[in-house]
């Protein structure tokens, strides 16, 4: 039997500095060595597995980081134009990848599309001022406890009972677990002529008002939270962002054509 060569320094090297940065393949060739010899040195050497060593996230890992299906995530690629390559890790292989920079480009520009309440900081990477910021709206929003099961008849009946009160939609919400647009809907489904007492959306706001509305808007927190902040309703927070142009999935004022 032939005796199997030794690895140099240099070889050695090479491996650990290109594991998870070339194909197994690509190191194979490289260094003259064989697939199977490459990945026994590696074990031996207690590399990880190569898509663990990636500066950058696979798009089935960054899935499961941000709690969403795999394929909800890929389709990104294409519907939202989310900058994910493929890359050759092992013999032939091919796995979509993006790296952390570009994701938090990106991610930055569709901030809509993610909820970082549960991803714990660091998982995809070193983080934007802005995640963190994120991730503290997107928390308190998990918070909101709002039903999404079905209206009971004896809630049906309470609601009808309240609305001959003086009471606004933000008590409403507040009393049933809901959100304001869910008992907008539920009145409207029923078909009841009495209307909540509408909070006077309409005086206008201060120029800190409309800062501040904007700057919770931009960092994903709920309407009903920024409604609380201004003294408004969530459903005329909502309406003022429209007058203004925002741009829902972008988390911003839509850019004027001039």
């Amino acid at each position: 039997m032939g005796r199997v060569p030794n690895w140099t320094k240099e070889e050695i090297d090479y491996l650990q500095d290109q594991w998870g940065v070339t194909s197994i393949k690509g190191i194979s060739t490289r260094l003259g060595k064989s697939i199977n010899a490459v990945k026994l040195k590696a074990q031996r050497m207690g590399l990880s597995d190569p898509r663990m060593n990636f500066d950058g996230i696979t798009v089935c890992q960054l899935g499961k980081a941000l709690g969403r299906e795999y394929t909800i995530v890929k389709n990104w690629i294409n519907r939202y134009g989310m900058p994910a390559r493929k890359k050759l890790f092992a013999q032939s292989a091919r796995v979509w990848v993006i790296s952390y920079a570009d994701f938090w480009k990106w991610a930055e520009e569709h901030k809509e599309l993610l909820n970082l309440a549960k991803m714990e900081p660091g998982t995809i990477g070193p983080e934007p001022e802005w995640a963190k910021i994120k991730r503290k709206a997107d928390q308190l929003r998990s918070q909101k406890t709002w039903q999404s099961i079905d209206w009971t008849p004896a809630e049906d009946q309470r609601l009808a009972q309240i609305l001959k009160t003086e009471i606004t939609y933000p008590d409403l919400a507040r009393m049933f677990n809901r959100s304001e647009a869910s008992i907008k809907r539920r009145i409207h489904d029923l078909n009841l002529k009495m209307r909540p007492v509408r909070l006077n959306n309409r005086i206008k706001y201060t120029p800190d008002e409309v800062q501040t509305l904007l700057r919770m808007a931009q960092e994903g927190y709920c309407y009903e939270t920024i409604g609380q902040t201004l003294g408004k309703s969530a459903l005329g927070v909502r309406g003022k962002l429209e007058r203004m142009g925002f741009d829902f999935k972008r988390r911003r004022l839509r850019e004027v054509a001039k």
